[in-house]
């Protein structure tokens, strides 16, 4: 063999070399695609307790932050919007963190559904809008809220991939006439239920997650006196509504707010539930219940989860930077593999 022969084989195989490391790298890159964020509710108290938990996200600011609703107390005041709510997450949306809220029954204090004789509509004109004390509008058109087309439900994809990572349904239950609710229903919102479905059939997300204020599983808060007496509330409603939509378009979980605790459910037919209500409101008891509720505690809080394409993995925070519940689990997996106590996010 020449020299130069010689020669013209070791650059050949150093470019071989180069183009597999890359391909490996690229491989890498794209097993290693991920999505980070937040799910909390209860938050909207301007208080001591919120901005402990706010200072908790700034130590590992996510992509996406989704608020479950009552996100200005008491009566959803747009006068507290910036003492509330924007002049606390200030820092985290300078840093480029997207939030996305859901309707809480507070935010919508004073307000009644407005009479139709078909489909309640998504945006505004659900509610009598008009009236004294409702303020929707102006929690629909208020920017850092991140109401999509100021709708009151809507979905949000991750990531502008062909075949997204992960799409989050954001829905309003405050009209979907439950029981758990101070708005008086005056019509059915079937025009919603009706979008979840068709919305949730066309998403090619590999995660679909679903996030509401009112939670359709949770152990019974101790101020309460409704549930089956085991410790358990199904919002007989919702379940009636949602859960053969959620059933048939495989969700893989659903985060709710309204009782101010923590709670981690067991799969409920094939779904995962969160109660994540402690974001900054006065937190409460609730009776645990074996077999239901796989984990729970009273504490201020928010859950981080990291999803990949290959596993869903929450870390959830309380507002004293400690870790008291992580675990993930695969696509498709009946079971969580559960993490060593004070496991953090990577």
């Amino acid at each position: 063999m020449t020299r130069a022969a010689s020669r013209s084989g070791v650059v050949a195989g150093a470019v071989v070399l180069l183009w597999l490391a890359a391909a490996q790298e690229g491989g890498r890159a794209q097993q290693e695609r991920e999505s980070r964020i937040v799910f909390m509710g209860d938050a909207g108290t301007g208080d001591a307790n919120q901005y402990a938990v706010r200072d908790q996200l700034l130590r590992r600011a996510p992509r996406f932050v989704f608020l479950l609703g009552d996100n200005i107390y008491t009566k959803g005041r747009p006068r507290f919007f910036k003492s509330r709510y924007d002049d606390v997450y200030a820092p985290l949306m300078a840093k480029g963190v997207r939030f996305h809220a859901a309707l809480g029954n507070h935010d919508v204090y004073e307000c009644r559904a407005a009479t139709y004789s078909g489909p309640l509509p998504p945006n505004r004109d659900a509610y009598r809008w008009r009236d004294d004390g409702c303020e929707v509008e102006e929690h629909l058109e208020h920017d850092s809220f991140g109401y999509v087309n100021e709708r009151r439900y809507y979905s949000v994809v991750t990531d502008s991939a062909a075949e997204p990572l992960a799409e989050v349904f954001v829905l309003d239950t405050n009209t979907l006439g439950i029981a758990e609710t101070r708005l008086p229903p005056a019509g059915e919102d079937t025009a919603q239920v009706r979008w979840l479905d068709r919305t949730l059939g066309v998403s090619r997300a590999r995660w679909k997650v679903v996030v509401m204020h009112h939670p359709p599983h949770t152990p019974t808060a101790s101020n309460k006196f409704l549930g089956l007496g085991d410790g358990r509330i199904r919002e007989v409603r919702l379940e009636n509504q949602l859960t053969p939509i959620l059933a048939k378009h495989r969700v893989d979980v659903v985060f709710a707010g309204h009782n101010h605790f923590y709670a981690r459910m067991f799969p409920q037919d094939g779904i995962r539930y969160f109660v994540a209500g402690g974001g900054g409101r006065r937190i409460y008891g609730y009776a645990p219940q074996p077999g239901y509720v796989a984990m729970g505690g009273v504490f201020l809080h928010y859950v981080y989860t990291r999803i990949t394409e290959q596993r869903f993995e929450y870390y959830t925070i309380d507002s004293r930077g400690r870790s008291r519940d992580a675990g993930w689990w695969a696509k498709g997996e009946a079971r969580d593999h559960l993490m060593p106590p004070g496991t953090f996010p990577p």
